[in-house]
Parts: C-alpha cells; structure tokens; sequence
C-alpha cells in the first residue's frame, strides 16, 4: 500500500475539521459487546461482514531492504535493524487499548507488508526463505490482546508480493519462471495454509492486497487453499474484486469531497500507513462523519470504513493518534445504536459515491427496520427540518433526540416530513441524531 497527499487536499481536510471540531472529552467504556462467534460457512460470514461498519487498519513491517514509501520506524525516526527487533518490540495490549478506545468493531492486522517478512516463526518460510521470519509470534499476540477487547481480527495478505523480493529470493520462489508459476503458487499456498491452519479458528477473514493478478496466481488453488481449511473466512481484495478468489472488495484511496463506496473503504489518518514521523491529518469529527455515511449506503458489501494507523516499537505512537482514538470514541459512544448494528435505511437512501462535503444528512435503520436514525450534519437555521417523503412510502408518528430522548413534533403529508425540534435544544456541532418511528 502507498498513499500521496496534496497540500489542496490536506488544506481542505483542515478546514472541515474546524468548521466541525467540538470540545474532546475522555472517551469512557460502555456496556458490554457480544461475544464475537467465528463463521462456520459463506453465509454466516456474509452476515458478520455485513454488520461490520467501522475498524482499525494496522502497518508494522519491516522490509529488509530499502523500500521507496519508507516502513515502521522508531518514533525518534530511526531505522528499525532487523525483523526481529521490530518483533521483540511490538506491545500488543497497547494496540488492543487504541482499538478499544476508538470503539473498532474489528482489526485488519499485515501479517507481512514488503519482501514478505513475516511476523510469526513460519515453517514455510524457513524452508523457502530463511532469514524471512520473526521468533516472537507477534500475531498470536495481536489474537490474544485484541479478542479480549471482544473485537474481531482479521489479517492483511499480498500473495503476488514476489515483486518486491530481491533477484535471489525471488530465484528460490520461481517468482520469474514464468507461466505456470508452479513453484511460487506452491510456495504461496504452503504458506497460507499454514497460516490459516495455525490462525484460523480465531481470526474472521483475510484482506488480499495485490490485485490477486491471475497470470501468476494459480486463483481457483488459492481460494480453495483458504476456504478448505476456513469455510467462513471473509475474503476482501484490495482494489479490485475478482471473485474466482475473493468476495468483497476495498478501496485504500479517499480523498475530498470523500465519495461514499459500497466496497469497505480504508484510509490512513497520518501520512503514512505506517508509523513513520507524520501527525495526524483527518480529524476524528471528519472521520466519524465518513464511518456514518459508509454505514447508510444503500446495497453495501460490508466492513464500512477502516481508519489506517500503526505502532511505532515500544508501544509509541505518530502525533495526535491517541486523541483521535479517544475523541472518535467520544462520538461513537453518542451515537449509541445508530451506526455499529445497523442497515442502510429504507426511508432516506445513500446511494454510492454519495459525497460527504456538503451533505445535509444520512440515514441508518434498526436491524428490525422500526427505527430510521437521522444523522443531521448540516442543520438549518432555525429548529425546523424539512425532509422529501420516504422512500419506502413509510409514515413516521413519532420523532425524538437520541442524546436526550426529548421529543421532535412530526408532521407528514404528501409532499414530505417536516420534524420541529424544541426551542430549548440545540443542534449538535458534529451529528444531531433523531430517532424516527
């Protein structure tokens, strides 16, 4: 994954940020999550998938060898030595306590980024590739911390990542043998079966990135290599969606005015996928906004939005994450039910590519349909709202606030609905939510 920033861009960012940036507070847990249950099949995770609105993206790799968009450094912005000293040096209930914090309902961890260096002692890669694995099994760690969190893990795979490899291990692999590939689509399937076979129980699915290109991967050999040992892994590929491997697919661009997409949508909120010497640059107000308008598109596949971020070694982080954690926290913990188990709603649709700059409002719906959650991002002047009729022809008989269950007077006719708050509320700096019924 690589990311470029535009000073257009990143001005405008700053400027929604403010119009829209509210006093933090310290975010506080709220009451308990569901025991997360592990798919037994494609349509149970089709339905975990779904559910899903809102997670944590997580870079920490060590390349081996210079890489032209920079990996995991130190925070004082020195290199990081070896793999195993990026290894020894992850603290793992440190991440767990920045994904609670933010309220991620799950984790995309790269088990590997560039040169395939991988974060566990692999087998595999000891017989292909010596030198290529850690002792510290990092991701049986990031299972344990995360997962008592009661938030869902789910790995960062590239199975044409042989690009990136040096001339000589690229030899060992047959990466340049050309069509069919035979002894790198053996070697990828031997290493991915062993990570399915040693992780699969406990993580829910697995992010391809690459472009899963079919002239070197043998595609029908590499899903049944998943699937056959996982028959409810959730397969995401980055960029793309080639169904002869995978079933969702993702985007890892979002820029202004930040387009909605039915596919899952990951961003970095620094200037980096990785923890390198950049501050956070999307502000947690723009953010939640995002992860509300990805959850109220009509037809989505699932996964919502991933905010993209990782540990520099010893637990330290880029500047401004951790308040973003806390403060997007704070506001997910306001919404209460409105985004995180919802469905798109019926009544008032978000279609794809739905901007978010200069959206008046989005809305969601009870996993029973009886409830639409009106999130108003831009209220109007006075304490009256004016909305075009349902889409789905439903009346609404009764409104409230969910901050403060104060009641909304609706009135419905034909050419709409028009909802009038108290004259003693006030709308909310970042989402007034109402509750209609």
């Amino acid at each position: 994954m690589k990311i470029k920033f535009s000073i257009q861009a990143s001005l405008m960012r700053m400027l929604l940020c403010l119009s829209i940036a509210t006093q933090a507070v310290t975010a506080q847990e709220i009451g308990p999550k569901p025991v997360i249950s592990m798919a037994k099949d494609s349509l149970t995770a089709n339905a975990d998938f779904l559910n899903m609105h809102y997670g944590l993206f997580v870079h920490y790799s060590f390349p081996g060898k210079k890489y032209q968009y920079g990996s995991t450094d130190w925070i004082d912005g020195s290199a990081i030595q070896s793999l195993d000293e990026l290894a020894d040096n992850f603290d793992a209930e440190d991440l767990a306590q920045k994904a609670a914090a933010m309220r991620a309902q799950y984790v995309i961890f790269t088990t590997s980024h560039a040169n395939m260096n991988v974060l566990f002692p692999s087998k595999v890669m000891d017989k292909y590739l010596p030198g290529h694995t850690s002792k510290r099994d990092v991701l049986k760690d990031v299972i344990k911390a995360v997962k008592a969190k009661n938030i869902r893990v789910m790995f960062y795979v590239h199975p044409s990542d042989g690009h990136d490899f040096t001339k000589e291990d690229q030899e060992r692999v047959g990466y340049n043998d050309g069509p069919p590939y035979t002894k790198y689509n053996d070697f990828i399937n031997a290493y991915y079966a062993e990570l399915v076979d040693r992780y699969g129980k406990e993580v829910s699915g697995y992010f391809m990135d690459g472009g899963v290109p079919k002239k070197i991967l043998d595609l029908p050999r590499l899903r049944k290599t998943f699937l056959s040992r996982q028959p409810g892994a959730i397969l995401i590929q980055n960029g793309g969606l080639n169904k002869t491997v995978n079933d969702y697919g993702a985007f890892e661009t979002l820029e202004p005015p930040y387009p909605a997409a039915r596919w899952v949508v990951c961003k970095p909120i620094t200037g980096e996928w990785w923890a390198m010497k950049n501050s956070v640059i999307i502000c947690p107000e723009l953010a939640y906004r995002y992860t509300v308008l990805q959850a109220s598109v009509t037809n989505r596949q699932g996964g919502g939005v991933n905010w993209a971020f990782g540990p520099h070694p010893g637990g330290k982080w880029e500047i401004g994450v951790a308040s973003f954690c806390e403060r997007i926290g704070v506001l997910m913990d306001k919404s209460g039910p409105s985004i995180l188990n919802t469905h798109p709603s019926k009544a008032y649709i978000t279609l794809d590519k739905q901007k978010l700059v200069g959206l008046s409002y989005a809305a969601t719906e009870s996993v029973d349909g009886k409830k639409t959650y009106l999130h108003l991002f831009l209220p109007p002047k006075t304490n009256v709202i004016k909305l075009p009729t349902p889409a789905d022809g439903r009346k609404f008989t009764s409104a409230k606030l969910l901050s403060n269950n104060h009641p909304v007077k609706v009135h419905q006719t034909a050419e709409g609905v028009t909802l009038t708050v108290g004259k003693s509320d006030r709308w909310d700096d970042v989402d007034t939510i109402i509750v209609l019924q």
